[in-house]
């Protein structure tokens, strides 16, 4: 390239499919349902079990293994790790009410639980709902120790 040429850009106006786990309003649901299913009468979850919940979520195919270490029936550790795009997500849902945070716990909204009745209502996210409804509460926080490491 010489000192006297330029280059053009060329920008299209074609769509292009962002892919859903890029989607802010889809982890959004999955935050919103792992409150309402699990977040017992307060309807709140620690930010840290939220976004392993997620991770979980996100990675169908790895459910089993993550129901054997949440079930106890084996003591191999899944691999989980932060999750920036969760935690956008979180950022999102606080700027739209969805969702509050107040001392490490995403409490739900009344607009919150308004989007899970939607989701409930048409039945989207039943799979998801199921897998935190059975093993969901075995989360428990030595579990998420072990998980980021935090216990040997």
């Amino acid at each position: 390239m010489t000192q006297n040429e330029s280059i053009r850009a060329f920008v299209s106006a074609r769509p292009y499919p962002v892919p859903i786990e890029l989607r802010p309003l889809w982890r959004i649901c999955l935050i919103l349902i792992c409150i309402s299913e699990l977040g017992g009468d307060k309807q709140y979850l620690s930010v840290s079990k939220a976004n392993i919940l997620v991770w979980m979520l996100i990675r169908k195919v790895r459910w089993n293994e993550y129901e054997g270490f949440l079930s106890g029936w084996t003591n191999e550790i899944p691999f989980v790790s932060a999750d920036t795009a969760t935690y956008k997500a979180v950022e999102f849902a606080i700027a739209k009410e969805f969702i509050r945070l107040e001392e490490g716990r995403l409490h739900i909204t009344d607009s919150g639980i308004e989007v899970c009745n939607l989701l409930k209502d048409n039945e989207i996210m039943t799979a998801e709902r199921e897998f935190l409804q059975n093993v969901g509460r075995k989360l428990t926080d030595n579990k998420i120790k072990r998980i980021t490491g935090s216990l040997l």
